[in-house]
């Protein structure tokens, strides 16, 4: 079995030139953590209100694309779909690539990396940043687990694997419900917050995890077998659908109640309603439907790319205009009151991204890049050929 996996060979002039481009980029990440770190949050686009900005979206896009990557592996593990099980090495580390880039771009964000330790020090069980301490470092360790069956102690693969499964959904949960169980902020504090959160891993993980294979595959010169590509489009095609679901049954909900029709119309028709028509339904679910839902885009793998970069884009900005769209609408501090001061009483919150917290985003992104980059190199990830059993076809093509 160890023999139908290989490391790349890692010598070509473009392999060196990836290499630094993700050095740079963690560099210039780490060189925007220093001046952040030495003049404040103040050079910054972050205010009182919006306290959680560009970086944020970075690390909690990547967090929920961790959860989704692991998707090849689990339906191999779990779900006994056998043409993936040669993906399930790549999945799992791209997991933990993934998830090591997003925690560290969130550690690097708390203005102090320290304050990290208050969470993990000071036990609130009624925090979900408590909760998140142990959902990410067990999924860390099962991962871990996971990968270590797959290379040398297979008789507990599944087991593992099925753990593993379980625990990205309970994790996924627990991102999404940071911002579902908020009650202080109108736009927050939704039950379908956290399902939507699962749906979008599920999709932009997915849209990941077929880029950089097909990708990876073409430049290391090995063969991957078409129908593996347009099988994953099935499943992003059904997960797609599920995120629009959601997204309608949010609204439909939010609308019907009297006392939220301000806060969706805001939502709908303010200033971040851009980011919400254009990039969640736009770029994140009816471009990639269109195209995969054409017979001839759609069944070509090169079509099949070009929707898995909106997903995933997709994806950043359903992140971007939780958080950002999210803090933004005036808070109503006393309902069925008017009050008045010169404190931004009734004011949208306002936020401008600078280039330093844009730079320390694209550091986590490097960070995560870098560990693919060398982990492949290093480690026999990926199957010499992407091959399916014989007598194997898809059960539908759009």
């Amino acid at each position: 079995m160890l023999s139908e996996f290989s490391a790349i060979e890692g010598r070509s002039a473009g392999f060196w030139k990836l290499l630094a481009g993700l050095v740079v980029l963690v560099l210039m990440g780490a060189g925007s953590f220093v001046y952040v770190e030495i003049h404040g949050h103040a050079v910054t686009g972050m205010n009182n209100q919006i306290v959680w900005g560009l970086p944020h979206v970075f690390a909690i896009s990547l967090l929920i694309m961790a959860s989704g990557a692991l998707n090849m592996g689990s339906m191999s593990t779990v779900f006994a779909v056998k043409q993936f099980e040669q993906f399930g090495r790549f999945s799992a580390f791209l997991s933990i690539a993934l998830l090591i880039g997003g925690l560290t771009v969130l550690m690097l964000d708390l203005g102090r990396p320290d304050n990290m330790l208050l969470p993990m020090i000071h036990m609130n069980f009624r925090s979900m940043f408590t909760w998140n301490v142990f959902l990410y470092t067990g999924f860390m360790t099962l991962c871990l687990l996971y990968l270590w069956t797959m290379f040398e102690y297979k008789q507990y693969k599944k087991l593992i694997g099925t753990a593993a499964f379980g625990w990205r959904l309970v994790l996924t949960t627990g991102t999404g419900s940071i911002f579902g169980v908020i009650q202080g902020r109108e736009v927050f504090g939704s039950a379908i917050t956290a399902p939507t959160f699962v749906a979008i891993s599920l999709t932009s993980g997915t849209a990941l995890g077929i880029l950089l294979l097909v990708y990876t595959f073409r430049f290391t010169r090995r063969e991957l077998d078409d129908r593996l590509i347009f099988g994953m489009r099935n499943a992003l095609i059904f997960f797609l659908l599920l995120v629009a679901y959601l997204l309608v049954v949010e609204k439909f909900t939010r609308l019907y109640d009297p006392a939220s029709y301000d806060v969706e119309s805001w939502i709908l028709t303010g200033p971040w309603a851009w980011l919400y028509w254009l990039g969640v339904w736009g770029i994140g679910v009816l471009i990639p439907l269109t195209l995969m839902f054409n017979r001839n885009i759609g069944n070509s793998v090169n079509g099949v790319l070009m929707a898995s970069a909106y997903v995933v884009i997709g994806a950043f900005c359903f992140v971007a205009h939780t958080l950002l769209a999210g803090q933004s609408y005036p808070f109503d501090l006393f309902p069925g009151y008017t009050i008045s001061s010169a404190f931004l009483d009734g004011d949208a919150g306002r936020y401008a991204p600078t280039l330093n917290e844009l730079l320390l985003g694209l550091g986590g992104v490097g960070i995560s890049g870098l560990i693919y980059v060398l982990g492949i190199r290093f480690f026999r990830m990926l199957p010499e050929k992407g091959q399916v059993p014989k007598g194997w076809e898809l059960p539908w093509s759009p």
